[in-house]
């Protein structure tokens, strides 16, 4: 039987297993080292997957789990490998893993992920170098029809949007024939994004850009329509209203990293207190 028709049978074992203590069925081995349903079974618990590629993952985990083995046997031979030196390594990792463990949890704790409109404002002002444009921000329409969709050319009046009733039936049509399709007066993208979605050829940019230009044009069986609402020169501060969430994210990266200190503190003070260090 092949390892991968073996495979769905083992999934089945592994999850009906009676408890830790069981270490299952053995699945591989090398020399004296030996890899059992267990092992598996903890690996798979920790890896987010779809249940048909379980056979895939699982085969995968043990061919690794083989080459790994015969690897480290061969290192632990060698006699030019200094195995003190790989021993204090694997302590001193272990023991960063287990100070990262509990920093994290007790982070996790202790977070508080509310932010104020007042502090993303209070930090947008303080970094302005932080939030510099390298490229044009804009507020556009974006229209992608078929060729053979109706009314073209009442669209081609109304995606100027010379009227406030025009975008209402801009979205109209756009919901019934568009392919794509992309508006929003409130929120800004890069110019750069919207050219890997529109066949934009030959323009000088910033020409382009800072005439507000309205476009038309067709290639490949689609209209493709373009009327540059606003923009943001490049070389100036990024608005607030784009960077708020990455303020967010900057905000409680900085909680983060002062919680880790804290309770790195907070525990080292509290040993020396309780008077379990001596230093001889």
């Amino acid at each position: 039987m092949s390892w991968k028709n073996f495979i769905p049978v083992l999934i089945l074992i592994i999850t009906s297993c009676s408890g830790d203590d069981n270490k299952g069925k053995l699945l591989a081995s090398v020399n004296d080292a030996e890899l059992y349903e267990i092992e598996l079974k903890s690996y798979l618990k920790e890896q987010d997957y779809n249940p048909e590629d379980s056979a895939d993952l699982a085969s995968d985990f043990v061919d690794q789990w083989v080459k790994d083995q015969i690897l480290v046997q061969e290192a632990q031979n060698n006699e030019n490998v200094d195995n003190d030196k790989v021993e204090h390594k694997v302590e001193a990792f272990r023991n960063d893993l287990y100070i990262l463990e509990l920093e994290q949890e007790l982070v996790n704790e202790r977070l508080d992920t509310n932010i104020t409109d007042e502090e993303i404002q209070q930090y947008y002002e303080s970094h302005p170098q932080d939030f510099q444009l390298n490229d044009y921000l804009v507020k556009v329409l974006y229209l992608k029809i078929p060729v053979d969709a109706p009314d073209i050319e009442k669209i081609s009046y109304k995606y100027k949007l010379y009227k406030e009733t025009d975008i209402n039936e801009i979205e109209l049509y756009a919901k019934i024939y568009a392919t794509n399709y992309y508006y929003d007066e409130n929120n800004w993208i890069y110019f750069d994004d919207l050219l890997k979605e529109i066949p934009l050829q030959d323009i000088n940019k910033d020409r382009f850009i800072m005439k507000r230009s309205k476009t038309r044009f067709e290639e490949n069986g689609y209209h493709y329509f373009l009327n540059i609402i606003d923009y943001k020169l490049k070389n100036t501060t990024s608005p607030l209203s784009f960077e708020k969430n990455n303020i967010k994210e900057r905000i409680i990266n900085i909680r983060i990293k002062d919680l880790r200190d804290q309770v790195k503190n907070e525990i080292i003070s509290k040993a020396y207190n309780d008077g379990n260090v001596k230093i001889y």
